[in-house]
């Protein structure tokens, strides 16, 4: 795991994340992440289908709460081969930990995959992301802000998009709480933990989640309960959608939370 940290006696975050950049570049010469894949799946009928047969690729995707970014990187470790990028503030990884290893494995990605940036200000995280998703070598960034992520409003994201786009990477923007406000994001979702089935041996049983589609370009919103299981590296339904709608625009949603179990304070 690679780490482009600010250090004030040394080069600045922007030149170490351009260095970074170009290593990328010159190991994946004339390669796209939009011509490698376009879709990353979960696995479930029902669920791919709703978005259009799965997430696209070259489209920024919103998650609200802690459990996004755990799920955005399930999602990349098997959607396509390459290096993925998270970008996010010093402070906010200091307040909802720093990805640790073995969780980042138990995911099935490995950690040598993931470049981390850790920048002073959500501003300078916003830049980063942006310019690494214009990357061709990079196959996702996750850019993660702590609170509600106010600055990645509607003018942001839109440069946020615009960015993926170009760079036909997998672009998701995670926060720890719902904004309100509208942004230029692909899909958007509320992501709160949910009962697992158990084990039979008295223990915490199969992570769970309670996922909640508000936005989506490409098809209908709704709500799935789906359970996570590390020994098939898959997800599977874990009961009957609940309040699938019609297609819908842009459209404000509200807060969601919980915990994925992939971070380590230390």
């Amino acid at each position: 795991m690679e780490r482009i940290m600010n250090k004030p006696t040394a080069m600045t975050t922007q030149d170490q994340l351009r260095q970074t950049i170009a290593r990328l570049e010159a190991a994946a010469p004339g390669s796209r992440a939009g011509g490698r894949a376009g879709l990353a799946r979960f696995g479930i009928a029902g669920l791919d289908d709703a978005l259009g047969g799965g997430l696209a690729a070259g489209c920024l995707h919103e998650w609200a709460g802690p459990a996004g970014t755990g799920l955005c990187l399930r999602l990349m470790a098997d959607a396509l081969p390459g290096p993925l990028l998270w970008a996010g503030t010093s402070a906010g990884f200091r307040t909802a930990g720093y990805p640790y290893g073995p969780g980042l494995s138990g995911l099935g990605l490995d950690p040598g995959r993931l470049h981390l940036v850790l920048a002073r200000e959500a501003a300078e995280a916003l830049w980063a992301a942006e310019e690494a998703l214009r990357c061709p070598a990079l196959a996702a960034v996750v850019l993660e802000l702590p609170g509600d992520g106010r600055a990645a409003d509607l003018i942001a994201t839109r440069r946020l998009a615009l960015a993926a786009r170009e760079g036909g990477a997998f672009a998701f923007l995670v926060r720890h709480r719902a904004l309100t406000a509208p942004v230029a994001a692909t899909s958007r979702w509320r992501i709160a933990a949910a009962p697992g089935p158990a084990d039979g041996l008295g223990g915490l049983g199969a992570t769970a989640f309670d996922l909640h589609l508000t936005k989506n370009r490409h098809g209908p919103t709704g709500r799935w309960r789906i359970v996570w299981s590390r020994d098939d590296r898959c997800f599977s339904l874990a009961a009957p959608p609940l309040d699938l709608a019609a297609p819908a625009g842009d459209r404000p949603d509200r807060a969601g939370g919980t915990v994925f179990p992939l971070r380590h304070a230390g």
